[in-house]
């Protein structure tokens, strides 16, 4: 009777062991995967920090420019009102200058 028991601990301990080793083999055939995974993971994240410092650079450009550009329309508005003023004096020397020549 004793050897009954005797082969199922030498079974159980088999079925231990060939789990074990199934789990080794599965996780060493895993690894190579895993770390090139990771290393996928590193080079998506590198690629995501400079695409944000693009844009980071880019929105401080746009920014730049708005600034630039508002400036510039003031200015367009200001030579506005210049040539404007200019041109309203040039209406009223015209009748002048025919004045004289009739």
């Amino acid at each position: 009777m004793a050897w009954v028991y005797i082969s199922i601990a030498i079974g159980a301990a088999g079925f231990l062991i060939w789990i074990i080793v199934d789990y080794l083999n599965a996780s060493s055939g895993l690894k190579p995967k895993a770390d090139l995974a990771r290393q996928e993971i590193r080079e998506c994240e590198m690629r995501i920090e400079s695409e944000q410092t693009a844009t980071d650079a880019t929105k401080q450009e746009v920014e730049a420019l708005q600034k630039e550009i508002a400036e510039l329309e003031k200015e367009l508005n200001e030579i506005g009102k210049k040539v404007e003023e200019y041109r309203q004096r040039e209406r009223r020397r015209k009748p002048t200058k025919f004045k004289l020549e009739d």
